[in-house]
């Protein structure tokens, strides 16, 4: 007999041959089991014994009456015995019994003697000498029934023994049968075990086979590989792995991983083999990998994979690459692309400053012409009126009036200068053109210096210039700088002040601050103006009529911004006040 190689009928035909023996051996124990009860004699439905216990109870309730008409008898013996009769009565009305009487046609004379034996009830316990004739007249149909009804039980009984019989035997040789099949079905199990057992044998023979040549590639293999089992313990060691880590197979199978070398206990290894002893595939590529008494480390790919046995999973494998070489290359490269991102940042960084000089000068330019186009036109309009009336006037001016005319003339030529000055620092400021160089000053000069110089171009009688200055007081700025904020508050100050008022300069200072507040008795500024009055060409509401450029203020904090203090705007008391907060001068200080 030749075992078929197809693998679906190699198992439907031990599973149909297993179903077959399972059927037939369960058809015979059902079998087994039915004729088992049928042949269990249940001594509560055997009729044949009851209706003769009834009978020989009516006969004996018949012979106690005659005795007691005799007086041989008493009452309680009638009672006894008739209790006996009626129990007999109830066991017949019960169950199986009333359905058998039923179907032997009994039941309605059994009725009609339960009436008589109700009635007959009153007899018994009134009994007295000389009754006993009507009352066996009453009891005489109780022993012909009794005696009809077993005769009809024992052939009904007969009758169904020998149906039974019957049934006996069809039954049995279905059981007989269903055994001839059940040894059938274990015949071809036992072929097919036999069979399965020697197919068995073959492919262990060839899984050993199996098993030696992949143990053959494994150990020739040029990647490192080791297997794990679910607790971590390796479970196989290449030559390979030996090279790596140094370390002899003998010494590294049946070993936990964190044992055989500090490598394995480092977090990538840790999460691969976990992950593949979850079922999942992973890898982590060039991780540094020292070996014993190495300086340098080897750089290594690491691939995690679940070994499985068909869903469950025994343990997990890793393929160690050395990749050292290609790790050495990859450096190289990235040296390579540093120094090369690092020359194209250095050109980035020489063509961004020669565009910001280019854009510097051309924004330099426009501003100094929009200052021209916009802010120049009115200097220079009262210096080439006052120039015209001398010239017409010519040598009939008179001394005064050329003096006010040259005057005029002057201020007008010193305010355009101004001009150009502002604009072109503000454009120095914004191109990043312009530092500060922070040394030791004294303030309070500086203020009297720029308060003289304000004195001899303001008219004495439209603006009284007071200033409060004690002592020597020394800070920490740039004094071109901070003069130039003087000097802007100052004029700032005196053009926005009130005709015949004074404009006041106070100097005062904290442990770590001075302060120079520049006040005058103008109109106080809107509080929506509050907030811009800092920007560069912003002008407020009250600047209608006045001559400005609208960056004095703009000037006066970036410079004072950039040495380390700042330019405000106080809250309103009376008038305006506008506070320069600079750095006092501390010994050490650089």
């Amino acid at each position: 007999m030749t075992y078929s190689q197809n693998p679906t009928l190699r198992l439907i035909l031990p599973l149909a041959a297993f179903v077959v023996f399972a059927m037939l051996l369960t058809f015979s124990l059902i079998r087994m089991f039915e004729i088992e009860k049928d042949m269990r004699v249940d001594a509560e439905q055997n009729m044949l014994w009851v209706l003769h216990q009834s009978e020989v109870a009516a006969l004996r309730l018949s012979e106690t009456v005659a005795l007691a008409d005799l007086g041989e008898a008493t009452r309680d013996d009638l009672s006894l015995r008739f209790d006996l009769l009626v129990s007999r009565f109830a066991l017949l009305n019960d169950g199986p019994q009333r359905r058998f009487l039923e179907h032997t046609g009994f039941s309605d004379d059994l009725d009609h003697l339960s009436g008589t034996l109700a009635s007959i009830a009153p007899m018994i316990a009134e009994f007295a000498p000389g009754d006993g004739a009507p009352l066996r007249v009453e009891l005489a149909p109780f022993p012909r029934l009794f005696g009809r009804a077993a005769n009809a039980a024992m052939i009904a009984e007969w009758d169904e023994l020998g149906g039974r019989l019957e049934t006996y035997r069809d039954q049995l040789r279905q059981i007989i049968a269903s055994l001839i099949g059940i040894m059938m079905a274990g015949g071809i199990l036992a072929v097919i075990l036999v069979l399965a057992l020697r197919q068995t044998r073959q492919r262990n023979r060839m899984l050993r086979r199996e098993r030696d040549f992949s143990a053959l590639l494994v150990s020739s293999s040029g990647e490192g590989i080791l297997a794990v089992d679910q607790s971590t313990r390796c479970t196989m060691w290449n030559s390979a792995m030996t090279q790596l880590l140094e370390t002899s197979g003998e010494d590294a199978v049946n070993q936990p991983l964190d044992r055989i070398a500090g490598f394995f206990d480092t977090t990538p290894v840790r999460e691969g083999i976990k992950s593949a002893l979850q079922g999942e595939t992973s890898r982590h590529m060039l991780q540094p990998l020292f070996r014993k008494d190495a300086d340098e480390p080897l750089y290594v790919d690491l691939r995690f994979f679940p070994m499985r046995n068909e869903e469950d999973i025994l343990g997990a494998i890793l393929f160690i690459n050395d990749a050292s070489d290609r790790y050495a290359v990859h450096q190289k490269d990235a040296q390579d692309r540093d120094r090369l991102e690092y020359l194209v940042a250095e050109r980035t960084r020489e063509l961004d400053d020669a565009l910001l000089r280019e854009r510097s000068a051309g924004e330099i330019y426009r501003n100094f012409a929009a200052m021209i186009s916009h802010q120049f036109r009115t200097p220079l309009a009262v210096a080439d009126s006052a120039l015209q009336r001398l010239i017409r006037r010519g040598p009939h001016a008179k001394p005064d009036e050329v003096v006010e005319r040259a005057g005029r003339a002057r201020n007008a030529i010193a305010g355009l200068t101004r001009l150009v000055e502002s604009t072109l620092d503000a454009a120095r400021l914004d191109a990043g053109q312009m530092g500060a160089r922070r040394v030791e000053c004294d303030l309070g000069e500086i203020i009297r210096t720029v308060c003289a110089r304000q004195r001899e171009t303001t008219p004495t009688s439209k603006i009284d210039l007071r200033f409060d200055v004690s002592g020597s007081v020394a800070a920490f700025c740039d004094p071109a700088h901070a003069e130039h904020i003087l000097e802007n508050l100052l004029s700032n100050g005196i053009k926005y002040a009130a005709s015949e008022t004074s404009v006041s300069v106070v100097l005062h200072a904290d442990a770590q601050w001075l302060f120079c507040d520049v006040s005058n008795t103008g109109h106080t500024i809107p509080e929506n103006e509050r907030t811009q009055i800092f920007d560069r060409n912003y002008r407020g509401a009250n600047s209608v009529g006045v001559v400005g450029t609208g960056i004095g203020l703009f000037m006066a904090r970036a410079l004072a911004r950039l040495q380390g203090g700042d330019v405000t705007l106080q809250p309103d008391v009376a008038g305006v006040t506008f506070r320069m907060t600079l750095l006092r001068f501390k010994k050490g200080e650089t």
